[in-house]
């Protein structure tokens, strides 16, 4: 073979895996925020955390310091800001909130509650256990009146906030003197 031809392979095969590394890394940051993380019912998509393939999430940290990264198969993480200190964060890197209204093992937040504030839904196959260091309870299931499952924390059902639009949000912090962010 001519030097020639070999030069002009490896050439080809070199933009060739430039190219897909810029891609992977385009679709990997594609993922910001709940409106590209929604389900078929309005509420966060939740039902793949145990699915291989699922990618990473890249959301900015609350405290601006630094991207946060949510991996595969991950159920709860932990961010922060100075005001409220640690706090969980969901698959999708939104924060996590309970109501005060719920018991221990109980959710009653539904059909308009469960609209503005959608539960943490899970399927039976994914790795809830799967934990960002620093998340210190028990984590588990419920099942919820229309059968599916919601994540809780400690035995509280976990939501998100519909007013939240970004992972370093916490609008639904204190409102109505009932919703609070979990703290790890």
């Amino acid at each position: 073979m001519k030097t020639s031809t070999l030069v002009w392979i490896i050439l080809i095969l070199a933009i060739v895996a430039l190219w897909g590394y810029w891609y992977s890394v385009q679709n990997a940051q594609s993922v910001t925020g709940p409106s590209s993380a929604m389900g078929l019912n309005g509420s966060p998509d939740q039902g793949n955390l145990g699915q291989p393939g699922n990618g990473q999430v890249q959301q900015p940290g609350a405290d601006g310091q630094e991207d946060l990264v949510i991996g595969d198969n991950l159920a709860l993480g932990i961010d922060s800001t100075t005001t409220l200190g640690s706090y969980l964060i969901g698959y999708n890197g939104m924060t996590l909130y309970t109501f005060t209204k719920d018991a221990v093992g109980s959710s009653t937040c539904y059909g308009a509650c469960a609209t503005k504030w959608p539960p943490y839904i899970v399927t039976a196959g994914d790795h809830i256990a799967n934990l960002q260091a620093g998340v210190n309870g028990a984590v588990g299931t419920i099942a919820r009146a229309d059968g599916q499952l919601q994540l809780t924390y400690k035995g509280l059902p976990l939501y998100f906030y519909e007013g939240d639009t970004t992972g370093s949000d916490t609008k639904g912090q204190g409102l109505g003197g009932v919703w609070f962010v979990v703290k790890p």
